[in-house]
């Protein structure tokens, strides 16, 4: 995995998400519940690791 900035990016590096999120079944080519399930699974991950940090600082 790259430090590079998502939109930085290039179709063809990000090419394993796209195969992830991809549905044949769906007007707009992707899995729009999956997908949106992924985004928020992540962001809870981020939250909880942002307030640990916090907490951290807090107790210093």
């Amino acid at each position: 995995m790259t430090t590079k900035a998502p939109l930085d990016k290039s179709l063809a590096e990000l090419e394993d998400v796209v195969q992830k999120l991809r549905s044949d079944n769906s007007p707009v080519g992707i899995d729009a519940v999956y997908t949106h399930a992924v985004i928020i699974d992540y962001l809870r991950q981020i939250s909880a690791r942002l307030e640990a940090l916090e907490q951290k600082l807090a107790d210093q």
